[in-house]
C-alpha cells in the first residue's frame, strides 16, 4: 500500500502516506497490546488491571477485537481507494499513450508537409531563374527588333531621300 501511495500524484500521495503511517502505528500498538494480553492470560485480575487492560479478560479481548475490526475496515477502505487510484492511473496512462500516438502522427504529417514545401520552394526557385532568363531574352529581342526597325527606317528614309534628290 505504501508503494502504491508513493506512485500517485504528490497531493494525493501525501495524504495517503500519512494514513498508511497512522494505520501502521495503530497496527503496531494493537500487536503490542495483543502480546501483552497473551502474556497476561495466565496472570491474575490484579496483574491485568495493573497493565491497564481492564478487569475482565473477555471484555478486553472483545475491545481488542473491535479495534482490530475497525482497523481492518479502515485498511480495506484505503485499499479500495488505492485500487481506484491505480485504475485512474492506468486510464491516465492509456490516455497518455493515445495522445503520444496522435502527436507522432501529427509530427509525421508536419514533416511530410515541410518536405513538400521544400520541394515546392526548389521548384519556385527554378521557375524564377527560368523567368528571369526569359525576361532577359525578351529585353534583348526587343532591343534587336528596335535596332532592326531603326536600321530599316533609316534605309527607307535614305532611299526616299536619294530618289527625291536625284
Amino acid at each position: 500500500m505504501d508503494m502504491e501511495a508513493r506512485s500517485l500524484p504528490a497531493d494525493k500521495a501525501r495524504s495517503l502516506a500519512s494514513k498508511v503511517k497512522e494505520y501502521k502505528a495503530d497496527l503496531a500498538s494493537l500487536r503490542e497490546q495483543l502480546k501483552q494480553a497473551a502474556a497476561t492470560a495466565g496472570a491474575s485480575d490484579a496483574a491485568r488491571a495493573e497493565l491497564g487492560l481492564g478487569g475482565d479478560y473477555y471484555s478486553t479481548s472483545a475491545g481488542q477485537r473491535d479495534r482490530m475490526l475497525q482497523s481492518t475496515e479502515r485498511l480495506q477502505k484505503t485499499s479500495e481507494r488505492l485500487q481506484l487510484g491505480k485504475q485512474q492511473l492506468a486510464e491516465t496512462e492509456e490516455l497518455g499513450v493515445t495522445i503520444l500516438g496522435d502527436l507522432a502522427r501529427q509530427r509525421e504529417t508536419i514533416v511530410h508537409a515541410r518536405d513538400t514545401l521544400h520541394g515546392a520552394d526548389d521548384n519556385i526557385s527554378k521557375a524564377r531563374r527560368v523567368l528571369s532568363s526569359m525576361s532577359k531574352r525578351v529585353i534583348a529581342n526587343k532591343i534587336i527588333m528596335f535596332g532592326i526597325s531603326a536600321f530599316l527606317l533609316l534605309g527607307i528614309i535614305l532611299i526616299i531621300y536619294y530618289r527625291v534628290k536625284g
